[in-house]
């Protein structure tokens, strides 16, 4: 394990020299560590829990970090301090190999793993089928011990995409079946999307299918808070089973896939479905509940029917897919849509909610064109960095920035929000420098990361508040800038987050009112600073909107 500390860099006062700082050195990382051994390790997800960190991967190592492999590929559980100092790790699985998708905190010192299996010894208590894969979860402790664990399922083949914590401390599982006996009780063809429910001493309450005769695709689950829950998942509109028709599918029943996402109500009847996308591939990875509708994260390859803004040649394979965010109201109707990325692949199923009303996407890019600057993948397309994206609330991208080395980075489910702009992360990387347990093979780096430009507060330099006060933020055609009386300066300049003035107006002695034509301005982040002969006196945030 090796494990560097950067303490926390005050912010630099005058702005003058902030240009490399807007353009990357905003990205501060106090506290990074990695975790491995000599083979594969592959990060799923991260859980805050007092103080401390619970890290979930996948792992085929039996060396370096790891003390107990029981065969193959093993669920690996890492706890860390607050700044990454490890605390125990510990091994869970059977000798045919296991993997994972959740990793849930019911209280600080109980949690869910949620995980697929074929084995039946080590931890696997009682698999009634090891010949295919089935749903696996496990309650344990804050020291790693397992209280029980359950084997779902049935004959043919599962695997798991998300799992939530319900209200009354019990879990949903959401993945995939193509089983139509034991604990499955629909089964409508090929491969439906499938939930099940257990209590919180593992005894199931009941299980629901979706889908139609063909391919579904499982994204994630949410409890909603009148009981009930959001499914976002894909169809390929073949029909059948209980798929609507009338779900505004939009490419050719059996060939490509739109988003759909299903709201049920508390007794799994189904209030809505709504099918959204193009000719081709779409699909839904994340879904938030807001007071007004739902934003959904997930990836886009058309540029038709409700997708526009693809960055690239919509159903040509030399291209990726976008991530691709939208937002819809509490019946389902589309609100808004925005395609994120590049040239290249870009994916993410980490959305969230900011306090200015807008939304962080979590994922990552192998693009350097488009809406991505800052890729350290040198243009080859082939390695991913993590990509942070900043939107307002009504999608419009405000900010981005790339977090990544030479090699390849990705993440999967492992973010933990802590503020708007300061997140903690557990990703899986090769980039040599970063690795601890050897050359190639993908190690675990678990880090904070937060953006010291677009939170820092407001810095007046006067007790009076009001020396540079903005009216209307966030602002569309006219910056209005009032000054105090305490007012110093200049020069008043308003600087984009790549630290380029993009306006400069003088200061005229007694007059304590300015206008700035923005009209002509793309949306984003920006910051008003008042000079005085060359000296910043007072600076303040601001937001372009349309």
């Amino acid at each position: 394990m090796k494990k560097t500390n950067i303490k926390k860099q005050l912010l630099v006062l005058i702005i003058l020299v902030l240009p490399l700082l807007f353009n990357g050195q905003n990205i501060n990382i106090p506290w990074e560590s990695c975790f491995g051994g000599s083979e594969f390790e592959y990060c799923i997800d991260i859980v805050e829990s007092e103080n401390n960190y619970l890290v979930l991967s996948k792992t085929e190592s039996s060396d370096g970090d790891i003390s107990s492999n029981h065969g193959m590929m093993d669920l690996w559980l890492i706890k860390t301090d607050s700044e990454g100092n490890l605390v125990y790790e510990k091994c869970f699985g059977g000798s045919k190999g296991d993997g994972a998708s959740n990793l849930l905190k019911i209280s600080d010192s109980t949690f869910y793993i949620t995980a697929a299996t074929k084995s039946n010894d080590g931890d696997i208590s009682d698999n009634p089928d090891p010949a295919s894969f089935n749903f696996w979860i496990f309650k344990f402790d804050e020291e790693g011990n397992i209280i029980w664990d359950k084997v779902v399922g049935g004959s043919r083949h599962e695997t798991t995409r998300d799992a939530i914590v319900t209200d009354d401390n019990g879990v949903v599982m959401m993945g995939l079946t193509n089983s139509e006996d034991r604990d499955v009780t629909n089964y409508f063809g090929f491969y439906d999307v499938w939930l099940i429910k257990l209590n919180s001493a593992g005894v199931k309450e009941w299980d629901f299918t979706l889908g139609g005769t063909s391919l579904e695709e499982a994204g994630a689950i949410i409890q909603t808070s009148d009981g009930g829950y959001a499914v976002a998942a894909s169809t390929d509109g073949a029909g059948g089973g209980n798929y609507d028709t009338t779900c505004n599918y939009h490419g050719l029943p059996n060939g490509f896939s739109d988003a759909w996402i299903v709201k049920l109500d508390s007794n799994r009847n189904i209030e809505w479905q709504q099918c959204y996308g193009g000719f081709y591939h779409e699909g839904a990875k994340d879904i938030i509940e807001l007071n007004d509708g739902y934003i959904i994260v997930g990836t886009a390859a058309s540029n038709d029917g409700d997708v526009s803004g693809y960055h690239g040649m919509p159903g040509d394979n030399d291209y990726g897919d976008d991530i691709w965010v939208f937002k819809i109201d509490l019946e389902g109707n589309l609100l808004w849509q925005k395609c994120l990325g590049g040239y290249d692949d870009d994916v993410s199923r980490n959305i969230f909610t900011t306090s200015d009303g807008g939304f962080m996407v979590v994922g990552r890019t192998t693009s350097d064109d488009g809406d991505v600057e800052g890729y350290h993948g040198e243009g080859t397309g082939l390695y991913g960095d993590i990509w942070l994206a900043k939107l307002s609330e009504d999608g419009d991208l405000q900010w981005q920035y790339c977090y990544g080395g030479a090699g390849d980075e990705r993440i999967y489910h492992g973010v933990i929000q802590k503020a708007d702009y300061n997140y903690v992360m557990a990703i899986e990387t090769d980039t040599d420098p970063w690795q601890c347990g050897g050359p190639m093979w993908f190690d675990v780096r678990v880090f904070e990361i937060d953006d010291t430009v677009t939170a820092i507060n407001e810095h007046p330099l006067y007790e009076n508040n009001l020396v540079l006060n903005i009216i209307y933020n966030p602002a569309s055609t006219k910056l209005v800038i009032t000054l105090g009386d305490l007012a110093k300066g200049s020069e008043l300049k308003l600087y984009n987050t790549k630290g380029q003035v993009v306006k400069n107006i003088s200061v005229q002695a007694y007059k304590r009112e300015y206008g700035i034509t923005i009209s002509g301005l793309p949306p984003g982040l920006y910051v008003v600073v008042l000079l005085d002969y060359g000296k910043v006196t007072n600076r303040q945030k601001v937001i372009i909107s349309r």
